[in-house]
């Protein structure tokens, strides 16, 4: 996909507010956007969305997509003398709350504020609400996000207030619209989930929801935070695992071996293999349920939005940010995959002939020297 083509799909996708159990601006620009490409948009009964991208050929092969909607946020509870109380959704650590700047969104007004007091979770590990003075009263139930500067494209990154896993999801609309007018040999199912911030939720759902077939295989695609060896600009990351599970060995194979042709086809296409442990992701949760599953990353900066800091701080909230490049070529692997995964079978068989080629007189001796020992 070009980059400006590119980008403006995903910068108004990223400027939507969103927060666990309030993903409505996020869905209805999806649904919008699917809608121009000529498809349906379906939801199940946990507000999850839903999109087949028909095959136009006879097979009946089906792969899919997944990425989640929300990002750490707030939601109003209450609003008193004392300022808006709002419980806190999502995994940020205690320390980036004191003084943070935030702001609330309901009915197209906003209120914005900074947080004066947070309130732990018994273990003392967690935030599970806040007290933050505003210039407006936003109603009880407006979501709350940190209150950050626009979306920002800039020597070759993309800095924005949410971009895990807005910019999942971009990955797949870009997939879709790259799709348009292709041949392709298998079904294409996407799906953006809800609340994955507070365990997956959206995704459990979806996964006992009994609408998916439990053979078709999933590729979770990911914000994920960046670790030692995933470096930004070397490309996306396919994802070995993540701190919770390792994924499916088939599925693993045949992203890399589609990578590694890519590779060679394209001049300039990057990806890396890495196994993303600094956080979990919901082919952890598909696989609870026996779906086969592989991961696609991008090494995220500034994870949460919780800026580096030092071990007595400061403890900064800050814009995330990822390479626009990695963003790019996650699309042009997630576009061949779909592509070419009527072939997974034969990336698989292609495996065990290698093995058997390398090990086929290995194996004979093994066998002779077990029926010596046997003789005697």
């Amino acid at each position: 996909m070009e980059k400006t083509d590119a980008r403006r799909l995903l910068e108004p996708l990223m400027r939507c507010p969103t927060a666990p159990y309030h993903e409505d601006a996020v869905a209805d620009y999806i649904a919008a956007t699917v809608a121009g490409f000529g498809l349906d948009t379906t939801t199940d009964s946990y507000g999850n969305l839903i999109v087949r991208r028909p095959s136009t050929g006879r097979t009946t092969t089906r792969l899919a997509f997944m990425a989640h909607m929300d990002h750490p946020g707030f939601e109003v509870t209450a609003v008193g003398p004392d300022g808006v109380v709002a419980a806190w959704h999502g995994g940020v650590q205690p320390e980036y709350f004191t003084n943070a700047r935030v702001r609330f969104h309901a009915g197209g007004q906003v209120a914005r504020g900074a947080i004066r007091t947070a309130a732990l979770t018994e273990d003392r590990t967690h935030v599970k609400s806040v007290v933050a003075e505003c210039d407006g009263a936003p109603p009880v139930g407006a979501l709350g996000v940190w209150d950050l500067p626009d979306v920002e494209f800039t020597n070759g990154s993309v800095r924005a207030p949410a971009i895990d896993d807005l910019a999942g999801c971009g990955v797949i609309l870009a997939m879709l619209a790259d799709l348009r007018g292709r041949q392709l040999d298998a079904e294409v199912w996407a799906f953006f989930t809800r609340a994955e911030e507070v365990g997956f939720i959206g995704a459990v759902g979806l996964a006992r929801s009994g609408r998916l077939p439990l053979s078709l295989p999933i590729v979770s695609i990911e914000m994920s935070k960046a670790m030692p060896g995933a470096t930004q600009g070397m490309g996306p990351v396919i994802r070995l695992g993540d701190r919770s599970s390792v994924f499916d060995q088939s599925m693993l194979l045949f992203a890399r071996d589609t990578a590694a042709e890519l590779k060679e086809e394209r001049e300039g296409f990057k990806y890396q293999r890495l196994l993303m442990d600094g956080g979990s992701c919901e082919a952890t949760a598909l696989n609870a349920f026996g779906f086969r599953t592989a991961g696609l990353a991008l090494a995220l900066s500034n994870y949460h939005n919780q800026a580096p800091a030092g071990p007595n701080g400061p403890w900064t909230i800050d814009a995330e940010e990822i390479n626009f490049s990695d963003f790019l070529h996650a699309v042009d692997l997630a576009v061949a995959m779909c592509e070419r995964f009527p072939g997974l079978q034969r990336v698989m068989d292609r495996h065990r002939r290698t093995l058997l080629e390398r090990t086929g007189d290995r194996l004979v001796r093994l066998q002779r020297q077990q029926r010596e020992r046997e003789r005697r």
